[in-house]
C-alpha cells in the first residue's frame, strides 16, 4: 500500500487545490506605496501610538485579577460578548447617539471587519447583489468579494452618497431581476472620502430599503471622533426596525490590537448574526478589559483623541500647503473632513500615480492607492493620507515629501 507523497509539485498535493471552495480563493494583499516600515506611514487608519491608555489598562487589569471575576476572564465566555460591555456599550449609545438599545441587541465581534464580514454573509448568498460607495473601505469589500456578490459602485459628492444615483440603481437592478439585497455605507467621516452623509439622504435612504427590500449596514467606527460640525443622527435611528445593522468598534478609540467591535441591531436578527459566527465568542478577556476600561475613563478619553486628531489633521494639511506654495498648479483636490482618521487626494489630470507612488516609497512615505477603494479596480488618480499614527512634527514632514513626490513625477 502507498501512501500519497505530501511534497510540493506531487500529485497529493496538486489534488488539493480541487478541493477549496471558489470563495475560498485567496484575495490580493492592499496595496501600500513604499514599505509598510516606512518612516512615514501613512497607509493604515491604526490609533496615535502615544494615545494609547496603557497603564490606565494596567490597572483596569489588576481589578479584574483581584475581584471576584478574574477566573472568568480566562474561560470561555457568552458566544454574544460579555454581559457587563454590552451593558457598558448600551449606554455610551444612549449618551453619544440617542441610540435607545438593551444589551440583548448588541453583539460583540472580534474587530469591525469581523462584524462586517458576519452581516455580509448572514444575507447574501453567493453572487447576489451588493451596493457600496465608490470609494469605499476596502475591509467592508473584501467580504463581498469574497461572497462574489455583484457589486455596484454608487459616487459620493460633499453630502455622501449620491442618493439620487443609488434610487436610479436600485430601480435598474429590479428591472434586471437581480434587486439589491444589501447597501454598505459608511455615513460619518468616511473612509477613505473623509465626507459625512447628510441627515435629508440618511432619511431618503432608509425610505428606499423599505420601498426596494434592502438592509442597510451602517458601518460607523470613527463617529465619536468629531472636530466641528454637529452631530447627525444615525440612519439606525430613522429605519424600520431591522432594516438596519450598525457596526462600530473600539479600536479607532481603545486599542486596535484588543478587536472588540459590535453590532446592533434587533434582538431576532442579532440572533441570527450570532448563529453566523463560528468564533467560539468573544473574549472575555478582552471584553472585560474593554468594559472596565471605558466604563471609568471612556468619555475622556474620546475627548482627549477629538483634540489629537484634530491637531494631526491640522498637521498634514499645513504640509502639504506648504509643499504646494511654490507650484499651486499641482496641488491636489481635497476636502479638509471635520472628523476621522483620512484625507483624500484626486492628483492633477496628467500626473502619473505610479510615478508618484515611487517617488513617495523611495522618500519613505506609505499610503494606500485609490484602486484598493473601488469595487471595479478604478480610482488610479486618488491616494489616502492616514494622519493618526504619526507625529505633528512628522505629519508636517510627510505633507512636503508627498508635495515632493507629486512635483517631480509631474516633471519626469
Amino acid at each position: 500500500m502507498t501512501t500519497p507523497s505530501t511534497h510540493a509539485g506531487t500529485p497529493a498535493l496538486a489534488n488539493l487545490d480541487s478541493l477549496y471552495s471558489q470563495i475560498a480563493a485567496p484575495l490580493p494583499p492592499v496595496q501600500f506605496t513604499g514599505a509598510t516600515g516606512a518612516r512615514y506611514n501613512m497607509g493604515a487608519g491604526q490609533p496615535d501610538p502615544a494615545s494609547l491608555p496603557k497603564m490606565e489598562l494596567i490597572e483596569t487589569l489588576e481589578g479584574i485579577f483581584s475581584g471576584p471575576e478574574g477566573d472568568l476572564a480566562l474561560m470561555y465566555g457568552d458566544a454574544a460578548g460579555f454581559i457587563g460591555l454590552r451593558e457598558v456599550l448600551a449606554a455610551k449609545l444612549k449618551r453619544w447617539e440617542g441610540i435607545e438599545t438593551n444589551p440583548k441587541e448588541l453583539l460583540i465581534v472580534n474587530g469591525s471587519n469581523h462584524g462586517l464580514a458576519t452581516v455580509a454573509q448572514a444575507f447574501l448568498n453567493v453572487g447576489d447583489t451588493a451596493i457600496c460607495e465608490a470609494p469605499t473601505f476596502m475591509g467592508g469589500l473584501r467580504p463581498l468579494r469574497q461572497l462574489q456578490a455583484k457589486v455596484h459602485g454608487i459616487p459620493l459628492d460633499d453630502d455622501g452618497m449620491r442618493i439620487d444615483l443609488l434610487e436610479a440603481k436600485l430601480k435598474e437592478l429590479v428591472d434586471a431581476g437581480t434587486p439589491a439585497k444589501l447597501v454598505y455605507t459608511i455615513p460619518n467621516f468616511h473612509n477613505p472620502a473623509g465626507v459625512n452623509l447628510s441627515l435629508s439622504r440618511r432619511h431618503r435612504l432608509a425610505e428606499l430599503a423599505d420601498l426596494f427590500n434592502f438592509v442597510i449596514l451602517e458601518d460607523d467606527a470613527y463617529g465619536e471622533l468629531r472636530f466641528s460640525g454637529e452631530h447627525i443622527a444615525a440612519i439606525y435611528t430613522m429605519a424600520t426596525p431591522g432594516r438596519v445593522v450598525r457596526s462600530a468598534t473600539l479600536s479607532k478609540i481603545l486599542s486596535a490590537g484588543m478587536r472588540v467591535g459590535y453590532l446592533l441591531a434587533p434582538e431576532p436578527v442579532i440572533a441570527r448574526l450570532n448563529a453566523m459566527k463560528l468564533d467560539g465568542g468573544a473574549s472575555p478577556f478582552t471584553n472585560r478589559l474593554a468594559a472596565g476600561y471605558y466604563s471609568q475613563h471612556g468619555d475622556a478619553h474620546i475627548h482627549q483623541l477629538i483634540g489629537i486628531y484634530r491637531h494631526k489633521r491640522d498637521a498634514l494639511v499645513r504640509g502639504l500647503e506648504e509643499g504646494f506654495a511654490d507650484a499651486p498648479a499641482l496641488k491636489p483636490v481635497w476636502r479638509i473632513p471635520n472628523g476621522g482618521f483620512f484625507l483624500w487626494m484626486r492628483l492633477p489630470d496628467g500626473v502619473d500615480p505610479v510615478k508618484v507612488a515611487k517617488e513617495a516609497g523611495d522618500r519613505g512615505v506609505a499610503y494606500v492607492g485609490g484602486p484598493a477603494f473601488f469595487a471595479d479596480g478604478s480610482g488610479r488618480e486618488y491616494i489616502r493620507l492616514a494622519w493618526s499614527m504619526l507625529s505633528e512634527p512628522d505629519l508636517v514632514t510627510a505633507g512636503h515629501l508627498v508635495a515632493e513626490s507629486i512635483k517631480v513625477a509631474a516633471h519626469s
